[in-house]
């Protein structure tokens, strides 16, 4: 506070006189120079000892940055390019497993339809086997039974008739008789 008095002090007792306020407001010209020379020469310190290495680091830090962004995004690409092969495998897998299960279905369908004809025919073959038995059978039961038929004929025949036949007359009688028990069963 006491330079400001003493300041106000000199002005109150200095005559104001338009020179004198001329040269103290406007400096002299070599002071101009030497301070705008100072100026100039802290403004190229700054820019040498300040400016330029923050400069370099802002440069380095972005360059860092943008470094970092192209590689997240390049990480990000390869992510995705990942997942889309991923998806791709497990859909090729699920239409693979489809195919498998539907081949599998139609081989079993096949078998199926094999075995049943086989059996059908393994069937077919055991009933013709059957009928073949009960014709041959059927046949060996006539012949039989025709022979016993003769037999009880000849039997009767010779019981029966009071004339004694020869074997041709027994013969063409068994013959006739044959005939007429086969046309009745047919």
């Amino acid at each position: 506070m006491k330079g400001i008095a003493l300041n106000t002090t000199l002005l109150a007792d200095a005559p104001f006189n338009s020179e004198e306020i001329i040269k103290k407001l406007v400096p002299n010209g070599w002071s101009l120079l030497i301070n705008l020379l100072a100026l100039i020469v802290l403004f190229i310190a700054v820019y040498l000892i300040a400016y330029k290495p923050l400069r370099k680091y802002l440069d380095a830090r972005k360059d860092y940055i943008e470094k970092n962004i192209h590689d997240s995004e390049h990480a990000k690409q390869e992510a995705e390019s990942t997942i889309k092969n991923k998806d791709a495998i497990i859909r090729e897998a699920h239409e693979e497993a489809a195919k498998i299960v539907e081949k599998a279905k139609v081989d079993g369908e096949r078998k199926k339809l094999e075995i049943v004809e086989e059996a059908e025919a393994e069937a077919t073959r055991k009933l013709v086997a059957a009928d073949e038995a009960i014709k041959q059978e059927e046949a060996a039961s006539r012949e039989a039974l025709r022979q016993e038929i003769v037999d009880i004929a000849m039997d009767i025949a010779t019981t029966v008739l009071p004339r004694e036949l020869n074997e041709e007359d027994n013969k063409a009688l068994l013959d006739k008789l044959s005939a007429e028990l086969e046309e009745k069963d047919n």
